[in-house]
C-alpha cells in the first residue's frame, strides 16, 4: 500500500464581488474561477496553496498570482537535501523578495502545505487558514494575522489583517513542520475568508465528514454562497488515502 493525497480545489468569485482576486496553486498548476482534482504521492515534492488578493487594494488579482507563481518557481528549484532551518530560510527569502516586488496597491495573503522528503510543512501570511480534520474533530492549525486574533483586539473587524505579502511596510511567513502529518482518513482544508468568515466551524466539520458521492469542497462552496457569498471563495480539501502499489 502507498499513501496518497487526494486533492480537490475550487476557486469562485462568490456573489457580490465584481472580480475574483483569489487563486489556487496545486503543485504545477495555478488557477482561478474553476475547480481541479489531483492526486499526489506523499514522497513527491508537492506544494498546495491558496492566495487572496487583499480587498480594497488595486491589482489584487495580480498580487495573488504573483504570490503563487513565485512560490512555485522557487520550490521547484531548491535542493533535495535541505534541513528544516534551510527550508525556513527559503520561505523567508521568498517572503521578503515577493513583498518587495509588489508595487504600491498590491497585496495578498497566502496559506498552504509543502510536502518535502516525507515531511509536511504549513505556512501562512494573513487570514487565509489551514485546518485538519482527524478522528472526526476539526482543528485549526493557523492563527489569523489580524488585529482581532494575533493582535488580541477582539472587538476589531475580522478582516483587518496585520501581515501580508505586499500591502504594508513589512511581511513575515509563519512556517512550521506538522508533527505526525499523515493518518489514513485525515482531511486538510485550506480556505480563504470567503468561506470561514461566514460558515461556522461545526458546519465545516460536518460537511467534511459527508460520505461519497458528496464532494465536501463543492458543498462548502454552496454553503458559503447560500450564506451571502460576499467575498471570493477558495477551498482546497486534501484527503489522506491508501491505495495498492
Amino acid at each position: 500500500m502507498k499513501t496518497i493525497l487526494s486533492v480537490y480545489g475550487v476557486c469562485d468569485i462568490g456573489c457580490k464581488k465584481p472580480n475574483n482576486e483569489d487563486m489556487i496553486l496545486l503543485n504545477d498548476e495555478v488557477f482561478r474561477d474553476g475547480s481541479r482534482q489531483k492526486e499526489f504521492d506523499i514522497n513527491e515534492r508537492t506544494v498546495i496553496a491558496i492566495a487572496d488578493g487583499i480587498g480594497g487594494l488595486d491589482k489584487g488579482e495580480a498580487a495573488s498570482e504573483m504570490a503563487l507563481t513565485r512560490l512555485r518557481t522557487i520550490l521547484e528549484n531548491i535542493s533535495d537535501y535541505l534541513c528544516n532551518e534551510e527550508l525556513k530560510e527559503v520561505f523567508d527569502v521568498y517572503t521578503q523578495e515577493t513583498h518587495r516586488a509588489m508595487s504600491d496597491g498590491m497585496g495578498s495573503t497566502i496559506a498552504g502545505l509543502f510536502v518535502f522528503q516525507g515531511r509536511v510543512f504549513r505556512f501562512h501570511a494573513g487570514d487565509s487558514r489551514i485546518y485538519l480534520l482527524r478522528g472526526g474533530g476539526l482543528k485549526r492549525l493557523t492563527i489569523d494575522h489580524s488585529l482581532r486574533e494575533s493582535g488580541g483586539n477582539f472587538n476589531a473587524p475580522s478582516n483587518v489583517i496585520t501581515n501580508s505579502l505586499g500591502g504594508g511596510g513589512s511581511a513575515f511567513m509563519e512556517f512550521e513542520e506538522i508533527e505526525e502529518p499523515f493518518e489514513k482518513g485525515d482531511i486538510y482544508l485550506l480556505s480563504s475568508d470567503g468561506l470561514h468568515d461566514i460558515v461556522p466551524p461545526d458546519i465545516i466539520s460536518d460537511t467534511l465528514l459527508l460520505p461519497p458521492p458528496a464532494n465536501p469542497a463543492e458543498e462548502l462552496l454552496t454553503l458559503a454562497k447560500e450564506n451571502g457569498g460576499h467575498d471570493n471563495i477558495s477551498i482546497v480539501t486534501i484527503e489522506v488515502k491508501e491505495q495498492d502499489e
